[in-house]
């Protein structure tokens, strides 16, 4: 983490943490973007910015920490001030970044559940994306439809095969999920249940973890900002009395 030691006196030597916090950042906004990438056609881009802000901002802050760090080793005044404002003004981005992301949590319901149900008419080779994000999502959380396997009857592809797509099937074989609608359909071999609330709750969970480190490593930046201008301050009197 950013944090310079304040020893007390002009002489003693202050130091900065390598940019942990930096790695910290960058690892939970690649590891949200990777995991909803896959999900992009249910998800606004709105949460794969946020993800990509903080990893551009866990880049800056390894950078800024290793400027501070410099300027700390050379006792160097004018960089540490500087590293103090680049610390300042990286707090108020991931400060942004935290807010946005729990301003967006609220949102996820209405908008997934649209998106959900509207992509479904699009299931279908002709759109990969749909298609390949579908089979995904109901075969890694054993579901099907969005609130449940019947969503699919009233879509182009429902009627085609009288079914569900095959990633609904608790054993996925080619044809599984065909003639599902009949009346005798063994609907014991289908996941009945949908997908929208089991993806809303891993979103909300993520984008919860995704502000919070956004939020709680802004605060570490704040410390050290005070202690690098405690250190700008010491070396400061130190070149008044030299």
């Amino acid at each position: 983490m950013e944090v310079l030691e304040c020893k007390g006196s002009p002489e003693n030597k202050y130091k900065e943490g390598p940019g942990i916090s930096g790695f910290a950042v960058i690892i939970v906004g690649s590891v949200i973007e990777a995991h909803y990438r896959s999900y992009l056609d249910f998800i606004s881009s709105s949460y794969l910015s946020a993800s990509s802000v903080l990893i551009g901002v866990g880049v800056l802050i390894f950078v800024v920490g290793f400027f501070g760090c410099c300027g700390a080793i050379k006792e160097n005044h004018c960089m540490i001030v500087t590293f103090a404002v680049l610390l300042c003004m990286i707090f108020v981005l991931q400060l942004g970044v935290g807010v946005a992301s729990y301003i967006l949590r609220t949102e996820v319901e209405d908008f997934l559940h649209t998106n959900m149900l509207s992509s479904m008419h699009n299931y279908n080779t002709s759109h990969p994306g749909v298609y390949k994000t579908w089979n995904v999502i109901q075969h890694e959380h054993a579901c099907c439809g969005t609130d449940h396997y019947l969503d699919w009857q009233g879509t182009t592809f429902g009627e085609s095969v009288n079914g569900v797509p095959d990633a609904c099937c608790k054993e996925n074989t080619l044809g599984c999920g065909s003639n599902m609608f009949k009346p005798d359909a063994e609907l014991d071999n289908i996941n009945q249940g949908g997908c929208f609330e089991k993806l809303k709750g891993d979103v909300e969970e993520n984008i919860t973890i995704l502000g919070s480190v956004a939020i709680g490593i802004g605060f570490v930046q704040l410390i050290g900002v005070v202690f690098s201008c405690c250190l700008a301050k010491s070396l400061k009197r130190q070149y008044e009395t030299v």
